[in-house]
């Protein structure tokens, strides 16, 4: 009998082994496979928990700009003139009387309006006179995400 043992172990035993070894290799993909998406989870756990932390810095750095800015006003002279002087600029646009000499002023320094830096500069006397980092950046964000209209002139 152990003859016979042996000739069937000789045909049987490479099949095992084929059916052995494919069996391991699936065993082996199913536990990469298994691997890959815990790390891509992760990834994203990260990424997420990334911009969680960004945030919450900006966060932290508006509320500590707009404190110093609180902490350090001083007024002087000059910063009370350029503010007095930019906003006259800006209310002058609403008065009727006004606001044909503000047109023209514009475009002679060749703007069809007020240009942008002029916004720029109003919002940023706000933020520094008033510590309102926080309102500046939900103005720009709102600006940014304003639909764009093309026109053509």
């Amino acid at each position: 009998m152990g003859f016979f043992t042996k000739i069937l172990d000789f045909f049987t035993a490479p099949i095992a082994d084929l059916t052995g070894s494919y069996r391991e290799r699936k065993r082996i993909a199913a536990e990469m496979a298994a691997e890959v998406a815990t790390a891509e989870v992760k990834l994203k756990l990260a990424k997420i928990n990334a911009k969680a932390s960004r945030e919450e810095n900006k966060e932290n750095n508006d509320i500590s700009y707009d404190m110093q800015v609180l902490i350090n006003r001083s007024e002087t002279f000059m910063d009370g003139f350029i503010i007095l002087v930019v906003f006259s600029i800006w209310i002058a646009h609403f008065i009727p009387g006004l606001q044909p000499i503000m047109a023209e002023g514009w475009r002679a320094m060749g703007y069809k309006g007020a240009p942008w830096y002029f916004e720029f500069i109003v919002v940023g006397i706000a933020v520094s006179t008033l510590g309102l980092m926080r309102l500046f950046r939900i103005f720009w964000r709102v600006k940014d995400e304003a639909p764009k209209n093309k026109t053509t002139d």
